[in-house]
């Protein structure tokens, strides 16, 4: 004769298990964490704009997510952000827009793939002074390297905001 459980019981180990989920799943700070669970809605939405659905957009209780290879932004908690390698490469200075003194600082949104490199397809423009720089900072974004961004030593996708300042030196 075997004993068996109706579907709706809870053993006292799964109901703490239940208990802890939902608490994790509340925005609320803890006081064992130095770290609010739910980030900021309006960095979350300006993401999200920029780079698509990101990893920290879901609640997932794996200690070691996100996984390698997903989709962070450059703000999420335990990411090691990725650096630019030292490169001699800088991005062309348009000569038309140096002729006229046009300068200023190209805004771009871009991902960084788990080997360092920009998604060529994921470059966004967010600021620029002049149309005419987009042409010298894709190429330039083109050429650069990044040490790749980390999450429990997983390589992941970051999502970041890179600056190409464009400035005429005066003699």
């Amino acid at each position: 004769m075997s004993c068996t459980r109706p579907k709706t019981y809870m053993s006292p180990f799964q109901s703490r298990l239940v208990l802890a989920a939902v608490l994790l799943a509340l925005p609320i700070r803890l006081p064992s964490q130095g770290f609010l669970l739910v980030p900021d809605s309006a960095q979350r939405a300006r993401a999200r704009a920029l780079c698509g659905p990101l990893a920290e957009d879901s609640l997932v209780l794996d200690p070691m997510w996100p996984h390698a290879g997903d989709l962070v932004s450059q703000n999420f908690n335990l990411l090691d952000l990725p650096k630019l390698l030292p490169t001699r490469i800088v991005a062309e200075y348009p000569r038309q827009l140096r002729k006229r003194g046009i300068q200023g600082t190209v805004l771009v949104t871009a991902i960084i793939d788990t080997t360092g490199h920009i998604e060529a397809t994921n470059v966004k423009v967010v600021a620029t002074p002049h149309a005419d720089f987009l042409p010298a900072v894709l190429s330039y974004l083109d050429q650069v390297r990044f040490s790749p961004g980390r999450v429990h030593e997983h390589r992941v996708r970051v999502c970041t905001i890179i600056q190409v300042p464009f400035s005429i030196r005066q003699r």
